[in-house]
């Protein structure tokens, strides 16, 4: 096979691996956790950080699954099931440490300022916060059934094109498919937060209160799609839809909170103005 009959071959394959790699990046449970450790950099003050989340986790994230596809090129044993409870605990795990963390910040705090009480909720913030890089995140995201399957996917293809080269390949536009699509949705999710907080203190309060019910929701939909079929089925269905809907509504509901912040900030200075 020459070398054009193989790229013209590879070349659609590249552009679906990609748009899976995109969608993926849209999981529910991606976007709940990294807008839960982008605020956690917010209240830790890591401005900067808090921006570059979603890329970070997406980075590790890649890494695993560029790295068992290369180890299993070649190999012809299946995945074991029991990857897919191991992911289910990862992602829940999670979710509920940041959902916790959160709404402590949102029903003790007082003053915007991030208050851990007792070595329970510090820990909390040492998981969720600046001290747990977002990369390793994504690693520990990726031993799971769905994520390791797609590197099972590509090692599989790389022996009808010119073997473990495609499927680094194939594995790396995965990556990037999906870091753009976590990359933008942290950075989203960072400026309406940080933008919110900037016009009213107990704005603080309201993001981390909203961030942890969005990652309840999230813990909640995984244990459910684990033991209903017909939930996994009508979830795996909707795809990229439920992300897109996710980040469309969180993005909705900052957008009337800092109307209405205006608003309100509007108001106040008229008399001062009279």
């Amino acid at each position: 096979m020459s070398t054009v009959t193989v790229a013209n071959s590879l070349l659609p394959s590249l552009a679906l691996v990609g748009m899976l790699g995109f969608r993926h990046g849209f999981d529910a449970d991606h976007i709940a956790v990294i807008d839960g450790m982008t605020r956690a950099r917010q209240l830790h003050h890591s401005y900067w950080t808090s921006r570059l989340v979603g890329m970070q986790f997406a980075l590790g994230h890649s890494a695993v699954i560029l790295l068992a596809s290369a180890l299993l090129f070649g190999q012809s044993a299946a995945l074991p099931q029991w990857l897919d409870g191991l992911g289910l605990v990862i992602s829940c795990g999670f979710l509920l440490l940041i959902a916790v963390s959160n709404l402590n910040h949102a029903l003790l705090a007082d003053d915007g300022a991030p208050r851990p009480v007792g070595p329970f909720a510090a820990a909390l913030f040492r998981l969720t916060g600046r001290q747990l890089p977002p990369a390793l995140v994504g690693m520990a995201f990726a031993l799971s059934f769905d994520a390791l399957a797609q590197a099972a996917f590509f090692a599989s293809r790389g022996s009808q094109f010119s073997g473990l080269s495609t499927v680094v390949l194939m594995a790396a536009v995965f990556g990037l498919g999906m870091t753009v699509a976590d990359a933008a949705n942290g950075a989203l999710l960072n400026w309406f937060a940080s933008r919110s907080d900037r016009l009213a203190r107990q704005a603080s309060r309201f993001s981390s209160g909203f961030i942890a019910v969005i990652a309840l929701l999230a813990a909640g939909a995984g244990i459910v799609r684990e033991f209903e079929i017909g939930f996994a089925q009508l979830w795996d269905n909707l795809g990229i839809w439920v992300g897109i809907g996710l980040v469309s509504f969180t993005s909705l509901v900052y957008m009337a909170r800092i109307t209405l912040q205006k608003a309100r900030l509007h108001r106040a200075a008229g008399p001062l103005r009279g």
